[in-house]
């Protein structure tokens, strides 16, 4: 079955953080956090529990399933959570992680059915890098940047790819690292793309810090339709991605004030306590079902708490002259 919200929009995928962000090892400058900023909550949803959630959801054709946090990869029953879900049948199963363990974790992530990943990588510069994660310099000399690079290459050698470099781009930061880090790209050919990626007001980015960094894709999506040699249009956010003529692919994730990304949007997300939560910029439709579900809910009552949420959808930018369906059907 294909669930379609009030804005005619069908639901495809699911993002589904396994812990918060606030317990993330990672200090990023700019960090979202999911769109959860604070929690009365540090309960977590054990990996039966995302399991069920995410098999009585692929009933209504929810096929794409990503984790994320704060950082997935702090979890000591990751493989676990893996292993279930990659037995579901999902036709992609991916995770975004800044490369924590995933050195010593890439293959036996591929083994339990990951397909891809995207790993944070927002600069070229080993120092620029502890700077925007918040991370500091070891004692050998050595930072989280070296790391991070091998990670990369560690899931590209298992065989998670097309990895994906996700970018938040700030002014007077990394804007004018473009350039290197088409070239840092460059040297995994295919089986890396470069994800640049739009600060948003949201979380750590509060409005001083967003007005001081923020720094608009729309001209570099400019100079790249310009010099593509291909253009690729993802149904999701109506993304595009860009192949260079040094045979990199480039996508630009520009969601500020952009009517088309959210009118776009296939994908519903779950909170690290339990929660569908139907858009990032806001916390006040959150659904809970962790609470029911271990109350005894049966999978009748989960599945009408998911289409509720479902129902609560609205694109956060819209053209005014959009408004809501007044009738809603679940297709067939």
């Amino acid at each position: 079955m294909l669930i379609i919200d009030r804005y005619n929009r069908p639901l495809k995928g699911l993002r589904v953080s396994v812990n918060p962000s606030y317990s993330c090892n990672f200090r990023c400058i700019f960090c979202h956090m999911e769109g959860v900023v604070t929690s009365e909550s540090d309960t977590l949803m054990t990996p039966e529990e995302i399991e069920r959630i995410v098999r009585l959801l692929f009933k209504y054709n929810i096929r794409k399933v990503k984790l994320s946090g704060g950082e997935p990869m702090l979890r000591r029953d990751i493989l676990e959570i893996v292993e279930r879900l990659g037995k579901l049948g999902l036709d992609d199963l991916s995770m975004t992680t800044n490369g924590t363990r995933l050195v010593s974790m890439a293959k036996k992530l591929r083994r339990a059915g990951m397909t891809r990943v995207n790993i944070s990588l927002h600069t070229v510069s080993r120092e620029k890098y502890c700077w925007i994660t918040g991370t500091a310099t070891r004692s050998e000399g050595s930072t989280r940047f070296e790391y991070t690079v091998d990670a990369i290459r560690s899931a590209v050698e298992a065989g998670l790819a097309p990895v994906k470099l996700n970018v938040v781009i700030m002014k007077n930061v990394n804007h004018n690292e473009i350039d290197s880090l088409i070239d840092f790209a460059s040297q995994f050919g295919s089986k890396v793309i470069l994800q640049l990626i739009e600060l948003v007001e949201e979380g750590a980015a509060n409005t001083e810090f967003f007005n001081k960094y923020y720094y608009s894709l729309r001209e570099l999506e400019e100079r790249f339709e310009k010099t593509a040699v291909k253009t690729v249009t993802r149904s999701l956010h109506m993304r595009k991605q860009y192949l260079l003529p040094n045979d990199v692919w480039v996508e630009v994730v520009r969601p500020n004030n952009n009517y088309e990304f959210c009118m776009n949007d296939d994908r519903i997300r779950i909170t690290h306590d339990g929660k569908f939560k139907p858009c990032l910029m806001r916390n006040d439709n959150l659904v809970d079902f962790l609470t029911p579900m271990r109350a005894g809910a049966s999978d009748e009552e989960l599945e009408k708490l998911f289409i509720r949420a479902v129902m609560l959808r609205e694109p956060f930018y819209k053209p005014s002259t959009v408004k809501p369906l007044k009738n809603v059907s679940i297709l067939e």
